[in-house]
């Protein structure tokens, strides 16, 4: 597949994620909140069944997410209401969509903590479910609403990951050229690349073991 179909992709994660639950979160979720200032608001692209971004609320930080999934998006506010939970937001919509991006990215802002603006923003295999021209949507959605001193994590399936045998299928998936990547947070995007790493073991589920890669990016 070269190009996503919205359509079908959303009711393809609607029904997956009105069956899949998990309530562990991510090896990728837990390095960034052990490094990230507790006072910064985590805008996560990409929740799905909420299992970082509801870590995230439960560590005390000020979340705020977005899925395409509207399943997902109302599981995860009948989560947080159930815990009386207010300082987690969640919204449907598509992170190729300006308007969409710089929404949540405003409401992140809004409601940061007071002694600190800056935002974290989060997007855990989102970006090899996007096909090209989404991809580039959504980076220049970041780079346009992005602020100086705000932190991108993206983990996603890297090229490497094309041969291996995988679990979950059906669906778009796209596998990232990571130096590409790299060169284009930086020359086009206005990014500083401060980590990359790409391999096994970070990812692994059951007999799955995928190669993913993980950036951390600083807007300048």
């Amino acid at each position: 597949m070269s190009a996503k179909n919205i359509s079908l992709e959303q009711n393809y994660w609607n029904d997956f994620y009105s069956k899949w639950v998990i309530d562990i979160p991510s090896q990728f979720c837990v390095q960034m909140l052990t490094e990230v200032n507790p006072k910064h608001t985590i805008v996560e692209f990409g929740s799905g069944n909420g299992r970082d971004s509801h870590y995230i609320a439960y560590q005390g930080h000020m979340v705020v997410a977005m899925d395409l999934s509207r399943e997902a998006v109302e599981k995860s506010r009948s989560t947080m209401e159930k815990r009386d939970i207010e300082h987690a937001v969640f919204s449907v919509g598509d992170v190729s969509v300006e308007k969409d991006v710089a929404g949540v990215l405003a409401v992140g802002r809004e409601r940061g903590h007071a002694d600190s603006q800056s935002l974290v923003v989060y997007s855990r295999f989102v970006l090899h479910s996007l096909d090209d021209e989404q991809e580039a949507l959504f980076l220049s959605a970041l780079a346009v609403h992005m602020e100086v001193g705000d932190y991108l994590y993206f983990e996603y399936r890297c090229s490497e990951d094309a041969g291996t045998e995988k679990i979950f299928g059906n669906h778009y998936r796209r596998f990232v050229d990571t130096d590409s990547l790299s060169s284009d947070l930086v020359d086009k995007h206005g990014f500083a690349v401060e980590y990359c790493r790409t391999g096994q073991g970070m990812a692994k589920y059951k007999n799955e073991d995928p190669f993913v890669s993980r950036i951390i990016a600083r807007k300048l």
